[in-house]
């Protein structure tokens, strides 16, 4: 059942999926993307709400691989992907279709080490 809107509320994206920050961490990484690249980060926030399993653009959106696929929040395991906001920034999400809720677990304006680790 949806809401009651009124005058002056928040008026939330239609997809009904919800973005949230899993700790600290991201929330820093995030707050740093908008400080630097706010119009990329909102590209990647509508793109990622509008299909957080799309394909069309692998090299910027696509799901991790190995042990980085999947990643346990509150208890659950989930699917995690990638989105690449600028050739070194990236947004890692987890994908709660329960929760219709896309899980950031890692923001940053730095490519993010752990990818390289992967690759040794």
């Amino acid at each position: 059942m949806a809401d009651k809107l009124g005058r002056g509320d928040e008026v939330r994206r239609p997809t009904g999926w919800i973005v949230r920050l899993v700790d600290r961490q991201s929330a820093k990484g995030w707050a740093e993307l908008l400080s630097q690249v706010p119009d990329n980060l909102d590209r990647a926030w509508v793109a990622i709400t509008a299909d957080p399993r799309c394909r069309e653009n692998p090299a910027r959106q696509h799901p991790l691989r190995l042990d980085l696929g999947r990643v346990e929040v509150d208890g659950v395991a989930l699917d995690q992907w990638q989105f690449e906001v600028t050739g070194g920034g990236r947004i890692w999400y987890a994908i709660d279709d329960t929760q219709q809720t896309l899980w950031i677990t890692q923001a940053g304006t730095a490519h993010p080490r752990r990818t390289d680790e992967r690759r040794r």
